[in-house]
């Protein structure tokens, strides 16, 4: 089973991490973090990842099944075009 702790919200609405789950996701001052409602109404905390890294975890999920990058890529590309040549007329 995962680590659990409690914290109580502060009347500013801040949290502090306890130190137990901060040391399992290695967050540090100034790391920053998001919260994630899932559908159930649970709340995930994650390190937030860099832009590029997180492209990179979608394209590892999405090799996970039958996709072709490159024509979603093409496709993508041609209806931007499209859309942006009826702006212009």
């Amino acid at each position: 089973m995962g680590i659990a702790d409690n914290a109580t919200i502060t009347s500013k609405g801040q949290v502090t991490i306890p130190k137990r789950i901060r040391d399992e996701l290695g967050l540090t001052a100034g790391t920053e973090i998001e919260f994630i409602i899932e559908e159930e109404g649970t709340i995930r905390v994650q390190p937030k990842e860099p832009p590029l890294q997180r492209l990179r975890s979608v394209k590892e999920k999405l090799s996970e099944y039958d996709v072709d990058i490159e024509e979603m890529r093409r496709e993508s590309k041609a209806a931007w075009s499209s859309h942006i040549d009826e702006d212009e007329t």
